[in-house]
């Protein structure tokens, strides 16, 4: 049965499904396997924030990239205050990432070891009005986890997981990062050569 099916067999029985305990514990009630919690939670996260990231100006979103998808034996990278500084070396696929997003107009990247890093951004950029979405590429864990948190933040989380985790060399699908980036800018964004400092299309 696909996550969606799921949910939908969740709220039919209306379970309560706003936070990851009970999500798990609908799961269990429906004979349902629990190592699918954090999967479920962050697909229902995802779609209830996609309006309110949508709307915030693309140099207020911050965009939170693993270290594990470097190429650790060719990375040329340096670590500095926020994160490893990417150089767009083209070994791995952040550089892909950020030449994208910069095309798009976003000014944030991130790329972390760890959520105590992640945790250090947050508490000073957010405060300062720096950061008000949150674009996050991790396992699944990890991403429901960074749900939690930026909902007591206030931050509107889109979460794309890894195709592999791990600590090093995992994969993502480049297409789906791309697309949660493109969110509430237009059809014109998915053109190749899209104009820099775009702002999200009204929401209807």
């Amino acid at each position: 049965m696909s996550l969606d099916n799921i949910i939908a067999k969740l709220a039919s029985i209306g379970a309560d499904l706003s936070t990851r305990n009970a999500v798990r514990m609908a799961l269990s009630l429906v004979s349902e396997d629990e190592d699918l919690t954090d999967q479920i939670y962050v697909a229902i996260k995802n779609k209830a924030y996609k309006e309110d990231f949508s709307r915030v100006p693309v140099e207020k979103r911050a965009v939170f990239i693993p270290q594990c998808l470097r190429n650790v034996k060719e990375c040329p990278a340096e670590f500095g205050k926020y994160g490893w500084e990417c150089t767009k070396c083209g070994k791995c696929a952040i550089g892909d990432i950020i030449e994208y997003g910069e095309k798009l107009g976003y000014k944030q990247f991130y790329i972390t070891p760890g959520g105590s890093l992640v945790k250090k951004v947050l508490k000073e950029k957010v405060p300062r009005g720096e950061i008000k979405a949150a674009l996050g590429i991790a396992c699944w864990p990890e991403l429901a986890e960074a749900n939690e948190k930026l909902s007591i933040l206030k931050i509107p989380l889109q979460a794309v997981p890894l195709l592999r985790a791990g600590c090093i060399n995992t994969i993502v699908d480049l297409e789906q990062v791309k697309e949660a980036m493109r969110l509430g800018l237009g059809e014109e964004a998915s053109n190749v050569g899209v104009s820099a400092n775009m702002s999200p299309t009204p929401t209807p």
